[in-house]
């Protein structure tokens, strides 16, 4: 071997040496910010330090949107659960989710309360025991500390005895998670100027297990929002005999939009100004009907979003307006009557 030959390969071996030695340092170095971070976000809360999931979303990873609250503000999410529901309450002090989605989306579900800097759920909701609505509950509790589990209160020949049903209440009995029958009239206050109202189930005597969904209004400042379940026209009703206060300017749709929900006589009452549709993508339901966006239009409801469109939806309130934040831009106008 000629000794300028000798010289190419050490230099080969060094700039190869070189390399992995860049690599690795590189690896420490990112595994020691987490690290770092991850701490920071348990223990220390250093101010000036990013918090884990900032330093996610900022190399363009995690859940999305992400939303920081300002002072003052409230968001309500609206999670991409496919053909079921999902929605999160975030306030300066207070997070609640309501729903989690089927079993399938306990990934989905799990990582956007994580990436959205969720770390202790203050109260979750079941609105009704339907696995499309709390299939992937049971992971959600074992994986967030809960300070209060709201559910409705169910005749003994309703309730439901699958092993996803035992399995929530296995979670809530094991982790001694505080848990209650909801009841309308409770005020829950949540923050300043903010709080959630209880408003169904009015009557315990349904014969449908969607007429006993838990139906909710978040009122922050001059904004207002309401949760509706898988809500139909009967129980839609008792509300309004009841007098209830449905107004609200942002309207979860019930059933996913089914006709069996959003009677006129309720729309009427709501006066939405966003509606929301949890649906899947070429849902077979063929959620949403036609009929209830009619309807929608009707009471002058002229903008929604769905999930199957927009994937996961953000409204972010400062308790005079609103602004939406979306994964997917998608928004169906609705300027004329649907056909």
């Amino acid at each position: 071997m000629t000794l300028k030959k000798f010289f190419i390969k050490f230099s080969k071996a060094k700039r190869k040496r070189l390399k992995a030695l860049i690599k690795d340092t590189a690896m420490f170095l990112i595994c020691a910010a987490g690290a770092v971070l991850l701490l920071n976000d348990m223990y220390f809360h250093i101010p000036f330090l990013p918090t884990s999931e900032e330093a996610v979303h900022f190399f363009g990873s995690g859940a999305k949107p992400y939303v920081k609250l300002n002072d003052g503000e409230v968001s309500v999410s609206y999670i991409d659960v496919g053909q079921g529901d999902c929605q999160l309450i975030r306030t300066g002090t207070r997070n609640i989710l309501i729903d989690s989605g089927d079993i399938d989306c306990e990934d989905d579900v799990i990582g956007f309360l994580k990436y959205s800097g969720v770390d202790y759920l203050d109260m979750v909701i079941a609105t009704h025991p339907h696995t499309d609505h709390y299939g992937a509950m049971y992971r959600v509790l074992l994986n967030f500390d809960v300070g209060l589990f709201l559910m409705p209160e169910l005749p003994d020949e309703m309730i439901p005895y699958g092993l996803t049903y035992q399995r929530l209440l296995n979670v809530i009995h094991d982790r001694g998670i505080t848990a209650q029958y909801a009841s309308a009239g409770d005020r829950y206050l949540l923050d300043e100027n903010c709080y959630l109202d209880i408003l169904s189930p009015q009557y315990y005597d349904y014969k449908d297990l969607n007429d006993f969904s838990i139906t909710a209004k978040l009122v922050h400042g001059d904004n207002s929002f309401l949760f509706t379940g898988d809500l139909q026209e009967y129980s839609e009703l008792d509300l309004i005999s009841k007098g209830v206060d449905l107004d609200a300017d942002v309207l979860k749709v019930g059933h996913h939009g089914s006709a069996g929900a959003s009677s006129e006589e309720f729309l009427s009452e709501v006066t939405p100004k966003i509606a929301i549709f949890d649906v899947a993508e070429y849902n077979s339901y063929r959620h949403p009907r036609v009929d209830v966006l009619a309807r929608l239009y009707n009471v002058g409801c002229k903008t929604t979003y769905s999930t199957a469109n927009n994937g996961n939806i953000v409204i972010v309130s400062d308790g005079v307006n609103l602004k939406v934040e979306v994964e997917k831009e998608s928004v169906l106008e609705l300027n004329e009557m649907p056909q």
